[in-house]
């Protein structure tokens, strides 16, 4: 097994079986870390580009979300990276 923590997850993930943000339980769809940094950082930048659509649209949720979420780095384990 892969001996790295997915960046979203982090090392608490493992005991859970959360190896792997864009995977099933168990499972890795990342080749390596330097991957799954990579991976992370854009499912992070479509989250935040989602959010600022919602909120732009007027949505309630989109909004509280904006105001909460100010950065992408914020989003799924960023600042762990």
């Amino acid at each position: 097994m892969a001996d790295w923590d997915c960046a979203a997850y982090g090392p608490d993930g493992r005991k859970f079986g959360a190896l792997c943000f864009l995977a099933g339980q168990g499972e890795r769809a990342c080749a390596s870390q330097a991957a799954c940094s990579d991976a992370m950082a854009a499912e992070r930048q479509r989250v935040w580009q989602r959010i600022q659509e919602m909120a732009a649209a007027g949505d309630p949720a989109g909004a509280e979300l904006a105001d909460a979420f100010t950065d992408p780095q914020q989003i799924l384990g960023g600042g762990d990276d």
